[in-house]
């Protein structure tokens, strides 16, 4: 509550499986449809950072966790 989506750059995203899919690098504050870019080891990919989408947030290990959707990975 405390943190802007600019304090997730940084952070290491997770799938659902709990498997890193990369670093987050940047926030893009598009209206209406917020996104979060993320290096991967294929290149930088662009997530929609929606609250349906969020498994869980773990400030002290700087993880996100999400139900990322196919395709976008």
């Amino acid at each position: 509550d405390d943190y802007g989506y600019d304090d997730l750059v940084g952070w290491t995203l997770l799938d659902k499986d709990g498997s890193k899919k990369g670093v987050i690098s940047d926030f893009e504050d598009i209206p209406g449809n917020p996104c979060i870019l993320v290096d991967t080891e294929n290149g930088q990919a662009m997530i929609p950072l929606h609250e349906d989408l969020i498994l869980s947030v773990n400030e002290d290990l700087q993880e996100l966790s999400m139900d990322i959707p196919e395709g976008l990975l």
